[in-house]
């Protein structure tokens, strides 16, 4: 069996989804990013072993992360799409790039690789996510010590 092909229309959609969620978690923007999530998320991430709450994700890996890196994107040209039959679920999967700070202010490439399970309740209605898991590319420093303010 392979993948079923992915309509023009549900590429654009999830590709504006990733390409959205790529801007709020660079601009550190926690309010809006929550929007994109069910509230019973579940989550996967450097420092959280498994979440289950869009508020433990939030708290536990989010707050923890974000405002530590610098030029936070997706590389839509890696993304991989798979659509359920009645296209109501996807799974994307892409690279982000990322930079990474260390301690001495200088940087580093911090690339990582992202998966989302993406639901909606009809064709027209906008995508959230109810799994993600993200994870640095192995051999990728671990820490990155920027200090990034919450967008307002």
């Amino acid at each position: 069996m392979k993948r079923l092909p992915v309509s023009d229309d549900d590429r654009r959609s999830i590709e504006a989804f990733f390409e959205r969620w790529g801007t709020l978690v660079g601009n550190v923007d926690f309010r809006r990013a929550r929007e994109l999530y069910t509230e019973d998320v579940i989550a996967f991430g450097s420092l959280g072993k498994m979440l289950t709450s869009r508020a433990a994700l939030e708290a536990e890996q989010w707050r923890a992360v974000w405002p530590t890196l610098a030029d936070y994107r997706h590389d839509l040209a890696t993304l991989e799409i798979v659509v359920s039959p009645d296209r109501l679920m996807a799974m994307g999967a892409v690279m982000a790039r990322t930079t990474g700070i260390h301690r001495d202010g200088s940087h580093f490439e911090r690339p990582a690789r992202v998966t989302a399970t993406l639901m909606r309740e009809t064709i027209d209605a906008p995508w959230f996510m109810t799994h993600t898991h993200v994870s640095l590319v192995p051999g990728t420093p671990v820490p990155s010590y920027g200090q990034r303010p919450e967008a307002g």
